[in-house]
């Protein structure tokens, strides 16, 4: 009875030790969970100061661009009026479709680029709202000279009537070991046109205009003269598309659109979130079988 008695002890010390080492092997595995949980974490965080990082030399590159932009002596605004926004080399109709886009890019070897290790800026022109008032492929506006047309000649005219006649995308990408930041700005360019002439109904003969006056005039052609009492005529202002005043040349901002690499970013919120839930999950499972393991189980015996 005593021999048997021992043996039973003997099974159970057995059960014992395997129930220790089924425990030890489930803490090393939550151990090595929370390694695993604690790395992604600790990669993401890095990984989102980088792209916080990059989107900060973006964003504050693109204020400097702004401001050189509307400083005529600069040569960021030099190239951009003189060149970009009139030049058919990177876009054929410039006052009827989207340009090619244009990129120059600076590496942190080559010049100041004040802490990123890659800086690219893209330039895209469009038409503006008001380029088909321009009157290049129609008639865009016209007046009646029956109603106040002297006036709305001399608006045309002033130097303040200013037309928004394109649109200049400028995206500044910026690099910062490894992480991409892409920040668009859109603006809109006023500008003032003089004017080259007037046409009548559907004449396609170009007429000047004396103003304060009441009379057209046409080299080797007879005047017209407007009278009150004659018939109606619409009367077709057109532009100097060739020479417009760039002393009222503006840029104003219009639509802003802030683009990273979509890609990254939703992945690295993946991977931050799978990271908390794998934290989560092994503190939870841990604290769990701490509590468990603090039980001595009814059937095993002292020691």
């Amino acid at each position: 009875m005593r021999r048997k008695a021992r043996d039973i002890l003997r099974d159970q010390q057995g059960l014992s030790m395997i129930l220790v080492l089924c425990i030890g092997a489930l803490f090393v595995a939550l151990s090595a969970a929370l390694v695993y949980a604690a790395s992604v974490l600790t990669a993401n965080a890095n990984r989102q100061l980088l792209e916080q990082e990059a989107y900060q030399l973006a964003t504050s590159f693109s204020d400097v661009l702004e401001g050189e932009l509307n400083t005529p002596t600069s040569s960021f605004a030099a190239f951009v009026n003189d060149s970009f926004m009139t030049s058919t080399a990177y876009g054929g109709d410039i006052y009827g479709s989207p340009s090619q886009p244009y990129s120059y890019t600076w590496k942190a070897a080559d010049a100041d680029t004040s802490g990123a290790d890659e800086i690219t800026v893209t330039l895209r022109r469009r038409p503006g709202e008001d380029a088909e008032k321009l009157n290049l492929s129609g008639v865009g506006q016209s007046v009646s000279t029956k109603s106040g047309w002297r006036d709305q000649l001399t608006s045309w005219q002033s130097n303040d009537y200013l037309l928004t006649d394109l649109q200049l995308d400028v995206t500044v990408t910026a690099t910062k070991a490894g992480e991409s930041f892409a920040y668009t700005v859109t603006y809109d360019r006023q500008v003032h046109y003089p004017v080259s002439g007037y046409t009548f109904d559907d004449s396609t003969t170009v007429y000047t205009w004396s103003n304060g006056t009441n009379t057209f005039a046409s080299p080797g052609l007879s005047s017209i003269y407007i009278k009150p009492e004659d018939a109606e005529r619409i009367i077709v202002p057109h532009f100097d598309t060739t020479n417009p005043d760039k002393s009222t040349i503006h840029y104003t901002r219009g639509a802003r659109q802030s683009t990273s690499t979509a890609q990254i970013a939703k992945s690295a919120r993946r991977d931050y979130c799978r990271g908390h839930r794998l934290l989560y999950a092994a503190v939870d499972v841990h604290s769990h079988v701490c509590g468990v393991a603090a039980v001595r189980p009814g059937h095993v015996p002292k020691g």
